[in-house]
């Protein structure tokens, strides 16, 4: 091939980039029939020296939830012994199109907890962990001081709580609340 033909290219998934006999595949690209192909949708690097073409992948890493992330969700409905939620970020990065898990009342803290409602209600927003993603159901669990409630909205007039001691208090209608707060209550960043 002539020389041209090695300088670095934007490349498609299974565009042929050399023959075997003159480069070997690297990161980002593969052998099959004895031609070297690019697996990723990305740029093409010539090493002539190594004798070697990699693929810089241009394609952003989906993001998916899987067991041991850490996830910032929106309560949606409360149920006495459960929640649904959607999750709005997984590992620090922001989902465009949420995912929806589940916080059994078992997973929602160390202590026996009575009723959903008192560990998390409606519209709150919640720092949790994926603990199951096998069913097809993304099960999340809040127990340990650095998961749960993040932000949490007054049930009478809407407003954010305030943390005061261990309990969350409306600065508008004097209101005081209860909810499995996380260490990070109030302070959470997320966006």
């Amino acid at each position: 091939m002539p020389k041209k033909a090695y300088e670095d290219k934007d490349v498609y998934p299974g565009e042929k980039l050399a023959v075997i006999e003159v480069l070997e595949n690297g990161s980002g690209a593969y052998q099959n029939d004895g031609e070297v192909r690019s697996s990723e949708l990305g740029r093409a690097h010539f090493d002539l020296a190594k004798k070697k073409v990699s693929v810089e992948k241009k394609t952003r890493e989906l993001v998916l939830p899987k067991k041991g992330s850490v996830v910032i969700a929106e309560a949606g409905s409360v149920m006495r012994r459960d929640a649904r939620v959607d999750i709005k970020m997984i590992n620090g990065n922001l989902i465009h199109v949420p995912f929806t898990g589940v916080i059994h009342i078992s997973d929602a803290g160390r202590g026996f907890v009575k009723d959903m409602a008192n560990a998390i209600r409606n519209g709150d927003m919640i720092k949790a962990v994926i603990i199951n993603t096998s069913n097809l159901m993304i099960q999340l669990g809040i127990g340990g001081p650095e998961y749960g409630v993040v932000y949490a909205y007054c049930s009478r007039c809407g407003t954010v709580l305030q943390k005061q001691d261990n309990r969350l208090h409306c600065p508008k209608c004097d209101r005081t609340e209860r909810r499995k707060m996380a260490r990070t209550y109030g302070t959470e960043k997320l966006v």
